[in-house]
C-alpha cells in the first residue's frame, strides 16, 4: 500500500479518490473508471452518504480498488475497531479529531489522513498540527455551519486552492477536495498541485448516488492533468 501512496510525484497527475460511495454498484462504477481510491463514510448519520460498517465491508469485498474509511469524531476505540474489521487503505479523520488521536493511531501503524477546513490561517494551523502528529496526508476541504449543525464535507463549495498549493509546496501530501467537478478539476490541479483529488457531489446523480458518466469524465480529466 505504501508503494501506491508514494507513486505520485512531481510532474505526474494526482491520485483520484471517489468518495461518498454507498453501494457496490457505485464502487464498481468508480473502479471501472480507474479511480485510485474509494471513500466510504462510516457511522456519520448526518451525511446522506453514510453507511454502516457492514455495508462498508460489502463494498470493500466487491472491488479491488482500495477503500478509505471516512469518519467524523469517532472515539479512538471505535476507530481501531473499524481499522481491524474493515482493513481500509487509510482512516480519514474528517472531523475535529485531536492530534493525540492521530499519534495513537500512528503508534498502531495505521495510515491516517487528516482534514483541514476553514479560513486559510485555520487550514495552515490544523494541517501543521496533524502533520506534526504523524498524519500521512492532509485534505483541504470545506465545511459549513448550519442551524442543524456542521456539515463536514460534501458541500459542493470550492475549497482554497491557494493554501492547498502552499501546503503542497511545503512538502505535505495534500488531498484537494471541495466543489471539484469534471469541468474544474483540471484547473484545480494546475493551481494547487495536489497529491490527490477527492470528489463527492461533483460526480453524483443525486445525494449518495454516482453518475457513471461524471465519474468517468472526472477520473479521465484528473489523470491527464499535471500540476502547474
Amino acid at each position: 500500500m505504501e508503494s501506491q501512496l508514494l507513486r505520485q510525484g512531481d510532474n505526474l497527475s494526482p491520485l483520484v479518490k471517489i468518495c461518498g460511495t454507498t453501494s457496490v454498484a457505485d464502487a464498481q462504477i468508480a473502479e471501472r473508471a480507474g479511480a485510485d481510491y474509494l471513500g466510504v463514510i462510516i457511522e456519520h448519520p448526518p451525511s446522506p452518504r453514510n453507511v454502516d460498517l457492514t455495508r462498508a465491508q460489502e463494498i470493500s469485498a466487491a472491488v479491488e480498488t482500495p477503500v478509505v474509511a471516512v469518519t467524523v469524531n469517532l472515539s479512538l476505540e471505535r476507530l481501531l475497531q473499524i481499522n481491524e474489521e474493515l482493513r481500509p487503505a487509510a482512516l480519514q479523520l474528517h472531523g475535529d479529531e485531536s492530534p493525540e488521536i492521530v499519534r495513537h493511531l500512528k503508534e498502531k501503524a495505521v495510515l491516517v489522513w487528516g482534514v483541514a477546513a476553514g479560513t486559510a490561517e485555520i487550514v495552515r494551523q490544523r494541517a501543521h498540527e496533524l502533520t506534526d502528529a504523524g498524519a500521512d496526508a492532509i485534505m483541504v476541504d470545506v465545511r459549513l455551519a448550519t442551524p442543524d449543525g456542521i456539515i463536514y464535507g460534501g458541500t459542493g463549495q470550492i475549497g482554497d486552492w491557494d493554501v492547498a498549493r502552499e501546503l503542497a509546496e511545503s512538502g505535505m501530501r495534500v488531498i484537494l477536495a471541495g466543489g471539484l467537478t469534471p469541468e474544474n478539476v483540471g484547473n484545480a490541479i494546475s493551481t494547487a498541485s495536489p497529491w490527490m483529488v477527492d470528489v463527492i457531489s461533483g460526480v453524483e446523480a443525486g445525494k449518495g448516488e454516482k453518475d457513471e458518466e461524471k465519474v468517468r469524465r472526472f477520473v479521465k480529466m484528473a489523470q491527464t492533468c499535471h500540476p502547474g
